[in-house]
């Protein structure tokens, strides 16, 4: 900074000389050189250089030259977004001078010009179309970094428009170009590419190592084309990884840096949202919307804002405003919601016009916007906005309710559930719950543990057991989860509750292999899981306290088991199976306490005979669901 600093001040001075002693070339040449050296620290030039570029363009004249070019180029580049008919008046008369003095390094200059004039959802196919020109242009001057810059633009277009494939050449071409030419400002450009696809898809892991491997260079810089990305693809992390409620003090103090205030305010209602803090989600939103968002500059960051904005939308139920956003969005519902230069793709436009349909109770449109969420997002490869994407669908059939309405809204939120299962994304988890559940009559809310959303789960899947079943037609069902989970998670933080999550399954599913468990459902640390034989599911029962009991000797964090069992029948009528029997055996595993197993009075009459397990005296409990009182027993497993 104090180079730069220094730096800045002798070029000022060249600039003062060569205008009282030199003229208007050599005026023109230092006050071109002092923009490009205030453009490596700020994206939008301050009042000083603004104003040397106009007294070195009112200096020159009207003359074709090169170097006007490149001043018209760094004038219109330096202007703010505010200013777009003069950005873009600026850039085409530097392209036009370029042109006709033949010289391909200020052509280059200016289509970069051109780029920053055009920023917008509104002219991505306009920007797209000169880019072959520009990196010819750049490869004429021999200026490698104007190439990867063309490239870069030209990769953030085609994504823009869903051309991933011809994206994926694009980014490998400059990132190649970028190693070579090892200029220090895109030295964090394969790791800051390599989070935004590995967010994209899904592997948020793999997605964190990288964030965290440009942070650094992020924090020495401070430029803000990589603040905003780290920014950015934090964000869409945490909010992934449910811990979006972290940031909420790194936004607040981050409100005021320069561009992008819009999205961080509404970024900040979003989080306040999704915490149920509506009243504050209200606050934040409302200064966004204030104008119906006539306020929000259409720049490279418009269309993810005014995405948050319907998110907020819909959970304030502002019909009136959703009515105007709707205007607003639907010439680019063809388009993928990104942020910035692309540090973030979230999938389809067209899923926040469906929410907006929704809202408006314009089902057909709807529809018609969430089927091509669905294809787009598929068409992208994003498994986690493909699942979004269906989840939204199937919430908007569930809340349409037409004939068949159910049966596909079942189809899409199975899916969706499975891959966010898969992903990790606990509050999409919850969410895609709450609506399954809801398909079938059950309030989410009535979900207290683990073991309660694996039943419900059960009970309104009823998967197929006859396979597992005994040759009497019995099954044996064991639901399992820990004491305490929830305020452990709060306690822990959802990181280190993660780690500790697949610590436990693991210990689970190898005593459910050992002992021939066929695992139905498992949602978070509650599993349901079937046995042809009482006895071995017992013995596993068993085997997983003691796994658990050796691990708590060393453990920082000791877990304790709850284990419930029972036996039933698969009768014919399999609705009658469900409503009974893994009722019954989720019932007596919600009774259990940390480190107790307790089986129904049948369980322990089919397997006491042979005398190997110690059963306790039994006692009577109620159970949630069912009329009368049942007579439970321990199993002694710690001897």
């Amino acid at each position: 900074a104090d180079v730069l600093e220094k730096a800045l001040a002798t070029l000022e001075q060249a600039v003062d000389l060569a205008e009282t002693l030199a003229g208007p070339p050599l005026m023109g040449e230092a006050a071109f050189r002092y923009a490009r050296a205030t453009i490596r620290s700020e994206l939008v030039f301050a009042e000083g250089p603004l104003q040397i570029l106009e007294r070195a363009l009112h200096a020159m004249g009207r003359e074709d030259s090169a170097l006007r070019s490149l001043i018209l180029s760094n004038l219109s580049f330096g202007l703010p977004i505010t200013e777009r008919e003069r950005k873009l008046e600026l850039a085409r008369q530097a392209q036009e001078i370029a042109e006709r003095v033949d010289d391909p390094g200020a052509l280059a200059a200016a289509f970069h010009s051109l780029q920053f004039a055009l920023s917008g959802p509104q002219n991505t196919e306009e920007r797209l179309a000169f880019t072959q020109e520009w990196i010819a242009a750049a490869e004429a001057g021999d200026d490698p970094t104007r190439v990867i810059m063309a490239r870069h633009f030209r990769a953030v277009d085609l994504i823009e428009l869903g051309e991933m494939e011809e994206a994926y050449r694009e980014m490998d071409m400059l990132l190649d170009l970028a190693d070579e030419t090892r200029e220090p400002f895109y030295i964090a450009f394969r790791p800051m590419w390599a989070c935004m696809w590995a967010m994209l898809e899904g592997r948020y892991e793999e997605a964190e190592r990288y964030l965290f491997q440009y942070v650094p260079f992020t924090q020495r810089t401070q430029h803000p084309a990589y603040l905003g990305a780290v920014q950015s693809q934090l964000y869409n992390l945490r909010r992934a990884q449910g811990r979006l409620g972290e940031l909420e003090q790194p936004i607040l103090a981050q409100l005021e840096q320069p561009g992008g205030q819009y999205l961080r305010r509404i970024a900040l209602a979003t989080l306040y949202l999704e915490a149920g803090r509506d009243e504050e989600a209200r606050e934040w939103y409302e200064g966004v919307a204030e104008n119906d968002f006539s306020d929000i500059p259409q720049d490279n960051v418009w269309i993810s804002t005014i995405g948050l904005c319907v998110e907020v939308v819909r959970g304030l139920d502002d019909t009136r405003r959703a009515a105007i956003l709707y205007e607003l969005l639907l010439p680019y519902a063809a388009r993928a919601n990104i942020i910035g230069m692309a540090w973030v793709c979230t999938g389809s436009a067209a899923r926040a016009l469906g929410l907006l349909a929704v809202s408006l109770e314009r089902w057909e449109d709807a529809e018609r916007h969430l089927e091509d969420a669905v294809a787009f997002d598929e068409k992208i490869g994003s498994s986690p906005w493909l699942a979004t994407s269906r989840l939204t669908y199937a919430d908007m059939l569930r809340e349409r309710d037409q004939a068949g309405d159910r049966e596909k809204a079942w189809e899409l939120v199975n899916q969706a559930l499975a891959t966010f299962e898969e992903l990790g994304m606990p509050k999409d988890v919850e969410r895609a719950l709450a609506l399954k559940m809801g398909l079938q009559g059950i309030a989410y809310g009535e979900i207290k543990t683990s073991i309660d959303a694996v039943a419900a789960t059960v009970q309104a899947e009823q998967p197929n057991l006859r396979p597992h079943a005994a040759p009497d037609g019995t099954v044996t069902l064991l639901f399992t989860d820990i004491e305490g989970s929830t305020p452990m998670n709060e306690r822990l933080g959802d990181q280190r509750w993660m780690t500790l999550l697949r610590e436990h399954n693991a210990l689970v599913r190898e005593q459910l292999r050992s002992h021939e468990g066929y695992e139905v459902k498992t949602m978070g640390d509650g599993f349901m899981v079937a046995f042809a034989s009482a006895r071995k599911a017992l013995q596993c029962a068993i085997a997983v306290q003691r796994s658990f009991a050796k691990h708590n000797e060393a453990a920082e964090e000791p877990l304790r088991i709850r284990i419930g069992l029972h036996t039933g029948e698969m009768i014919q009528d399999a609705g009658d199976f469900y409503g009974k029997h893994v009722n019954l055996a989720s019932r007596i595993a919600d009774q259990a306490r940390g480190g107790e197993i307790l089986v129904s009075s049948l369980l322990r009459e089919l397997t006491e005979s042979a005398g190997d397990i110690a059963f306790g005296e039994g006692r009577e409990v109620e159970l949630m669901g069912l009329s009368d009182s049942q007579r439970v027993f321990s199993v002694a497993w710690d001897s």
